[in-house]
């Protein structure tokens, strides 16, 4: 392993023979010659300032093959693919893809569905955990429900997905909002706070607001709106 490092260090530094002799002291390149053909490795002394020139740890110039690393010194797995056979290369590629696919998923629960119009008992649907890749879940979403009516239309298309927040608390009045509704449902409306009372209001026009004792209403959690550029 010295032998072919020492070999790839000087070219990677571009630096010759007789360069790193002269670093080392020495009048001549044959030491440096025999090291590189593995004819024997120089004293631990010597070792020590030929990792010193390299900027590497003993132990690395020793064990480690510096060829398959990075400029941060990290493995670099293309030297090593590259020597592989295509049967292995297939393998080494399959499972690569399905690591890279479970990093990049998250887990998020799903199978709820809330009303845009009139409430629906959503608290005691079925839910399970749905994996989802994770470019496609907003940040600080906890759940993915379907919108089970019109009433939030064109914002929440009947039957579409929307990303939920768990937060008892609105940011502010107007943020839309899912809501369970005492002894009535779950719903999904832009909410505002009255006096004791809370406003439940749709999108489509074609739906009146609702007005409850803030008492009867529990808020599950805020909509996440994407942001289109």
């Amino acid at each position: 392993m010295f032998a072919n490092n020492l070999k790839y260090l000087r070219s990677k530094y571009g630096m010759d023979q007789n360069n790193l002799a002269e670093k080392l002291g020495r009048k001549s390149t044959s030491t440096i010659s025999e090291w590189e053909k593995g004819k024997y490795t120089p004293k631990a002394g010597v070792l020590a300032d030929i990792a010193h020139i390299f900027n590497v740890q003993l132990d690395e110039l020793m064990n480690v093959n510096l060829e398959e690393r990075d400029e941060h010194g990290k493995i670099d797995i293309i030297p090593i693919f590259n020597k592989l056979n295509r049967n292995n290369q297939a393998k080494v590629y399959s499972y690569a893809s399905e690591k890279l696919s479970m990093q990049n998923s998250k887990k998020i629960l799903s199978g709820r569905s809330t009303a845009a119009g009139a409430p629906i008992d959503g608290d005691y649907e079925d839910v399970q955990q749905e994996i989802i890749v994770r470019n496609e879940v907003p940040r600080g979403a906890d759940e993915v429900v379907t919108i089970a009516g019109d009433s939030m239309e064109p914002l929440l298309k009947q039957g579409s997905q929307a990303f939920v927040h768990y937060q008892p608390v609105p940011d502010n009045d107007g943020q839309i909002v899912i809501v369970s509704i005492k002894g009535d449902g779950v719903t999904c409306k832009r909410i505002y706070r009255e006096d004791g009372k809370i406003r439940l209001k749709s999108i489509n026009e074609k739906y009146e607001d609702m007005v409850f004792p803030a008492e009867d209403i529990r808020i599950i959690g805020k909509v996440i709106i994407s942001q289109k550029k």
